[in-house]
């Protein structure tokens, strides 16, 4: 029998020929930003080949008056195997990220339309109003989000201050710059979620009075700040189980 020493080594090694050795995987690839509602079901994907893993990113980041921007994309697996993401429940405005990982080929088909999102844009119940109105928009580039082209809106009950900023939604490589008005709480608490793979990072500032929210959105988006990745070396140290309880479903990852 042989000593501990060697059976660590020769475990090691099976790891490392599961995670070098294998066949590549085809993975579907898409990068793309969505205003409104998505559907991916009809479309032709391009594909690409993977070492570890398929993934699908879906970010979606709303004024909460139903002007929704989305951020999907699809390809390889890159990253820590496992992480959390983190949130904050009093952050305005409203948004929510998924992350999912597989190990099979053309595995990363399951997010495929808007369905797969929480509605962000839902009214409080009872149906009441603060009294404040404000602009609110959505864009990627600053005169996307001119207040000759943004709505004027009456604000929830709980929303009683104006909010403009901008930022970014990173995943990956992937980074889309974001500017956006809209109500907000007197609270002003605007962060977006987080994870080991994805970032919604903003930055603005709240005002009180009705469409106050109408300076210039002509300054510097934030900068892009891409989320950390694993270090190829530390990935070879990953047991089979945790590899396969990261790449084998849905992570679960949500806010």
């Amino acid at each position: 029998m042989g000593s501990p020493r060697d059976i660590l080594l020769c475990l090691f090694g099976t790891v490392l020929l599961f995670l070098t050795g294998s066949r590549a995987l085809q993975c579907y690839r898409m990068e793309h930003i969505y205003f409104g509602h998505f559907d991916l079901s009809a479309m032709q994907l391009p594909n690409v080949s993977c070492p570890h893993g398929c993934s699908e990113v879906v970010m979606s980041l709303d004024t909460g008056y139903r002007t929704p921007l989305t951020v999907v994309q699809k390809g390889c697996w890159e990253g820590p195997m496992t992480g959390q993401m983190q949130e904050h429940p009093e952050a305005l405005p409203p948004d929510y990220s998924v992350v999912r990982g597989c190990a099979a080929d053309f595995c990363n088909s399951r997010l495929q339309t808007h369905d797969s999102l929480p509605d962000l844009s839902r009214a409080p119940s009872p149906q009441t109003l603060s009294g404040t109105e404000c602009y609110v928009c959505l864009g990627v580039h600053p005169e996307d989000c001119s207040v000759e082209k943004s709505r004027r809106v009456q604000c929830h009950r709980d929303q009683s201050v104006c909010y403009q900023g901008n930022g970014r939604m990173n995943t990956g490589n992937f980074s889309v710059p974001v500017y956006i008005r809209t109500c907000h709480r007197p609270s002003c608490i605007a962060m977006g979620t987080s994870s080991p793979w994805t970032a919604i990072d903003l930055n603005g500032s709240c005002c009180q009075g009705s469409l106050c929210n109408g300076r210039s959105l002509n300054f510097n988006a934030a900068p892009a700040a891409a989320p950390p990745r694993a270090p190829h070396a530390l990935a070879l140290l990953l047991t089979t189980a945790a590899l396969a309880s990261a790449l084998g479903g849905p992570l679960g990852l949500s806010a």
